[in-house]
């Protein structure tokens, strides 16, 4: 289970997350990706909702509780342990820790926007940095 962080910083993590999606660098990884998705994060007798759109590498977030083609409801403290790399998506849909509804395919897609575990490095980086060493 992951570790409860204080509600402050974990509005950061949330806030963060969001905002690496609309980064240009973020451009890359979801190309290819066209719909919406809302995720719902639940906390102290609330709901906060945050609304994706992604057309081909451009992304806005608002935060709207509005008709998306993907929903992804969880608590807030789950998100922003998925946020942080402590918790794979698609493990905790399994384990019934988020529940997805509408187009899987794009909750897939933007799995590539969370980070791995703590520790681990993104095997794109070995390799460019193989190459630059030969």
């Amino acid at each position: 289970m992951p570790q409860t962080t204080p509600a402050v910083e974990q509005s950061q993590v949330t806030q963060e997350f969001f905002d690496r999606i609309t980064r240009k660098e973020s451009i890359f990884l979801l190309r290819q990706i066209s719909g919406t998705v809302r995720f719902d994060l639940a906390h102290d007798e609330r709901v906060d909702y945050w609304f994706v759109a992604l057309d081909k590498g451009a992304a806005t977030v608002t935060r709207e509780q509005r008709d998306a083609d993907c929903v992804l409801r969880t608590d807030r403290v789950i998100f922003e342990a998925m946020a942080r790399g402590e918790i794979n998506p698609m493990a905790a849909m399994l384990r019934g820790q988020i529940m997805v509804l509408g187009d899987l395919r794009l909750l897939i897609l933007l799995e590539r926007m969370m980070p791995g575990p703590p520790g681990a490095r993104d095997p794109r980086t070995f390799v460019r940095r193989e190459r630059t060493e030969s």
